[in-house]
């Protein structure tokens, strides 16, 4: 007598396609494994603290050509991941947010391949049409 249990047909479908599914989605996470993800996340907010909600945060490199590009959440949160290579280490690139334009520097250890990279940046910005 055999210890392995018998599957129905439409259960085995269901495991097979589940096990597919599973082995199909590894390359693309491969490409986002720790050592080649760069975060940047914080919050924005106009100068009366309230949140600056459903506005574009944008990174940009030096030629102008858009990095990443996220909405804020409704408390004026936001998170954008970069794909980076060691060699992108101390590259500059441009945030821009409304009428707030910030170079932020990629600061992160090369040789440190099990700490999530990143760094938080927090702005204040007037809101549209405001000088």
């Amino acid at each position: 007598m055999s210890s392995i249990p018998k599957l129905r047909p439409g259960r085995a479908f269901v495991v097979i396609a589940a096990a597919l599914l599973l082995l199909s989605a590894w390359p693309a996470s491969a490409t986002h494994e720790v050592h080649h993800r760069y975060t940047v996340w914080g919050e924005i907010k106009y100068e009366d603290d309230t949140p600056a909600a459903d506005i574009a945060v944008e990174l940009l490199v030096k030629d102008g050509q858009p990095l990443g590009e996220v909405k804020t959440d409704r408390n004026g949160r936001y998170r954008i991941v970069l794909h980076v290579h060691n060699d992108d280490l101390y590259k500059i690139f441009d945030m821009r947010v409304n009428n707030v334009e910030r170079k932020v520097r990629l600061l992160f250890n090369p040789g440190d391949q099990q700490t999530e990279r990143g760094q938080r940046i927090d702005l204040v910005v007037k809101r549209d049409g405001e000088s």
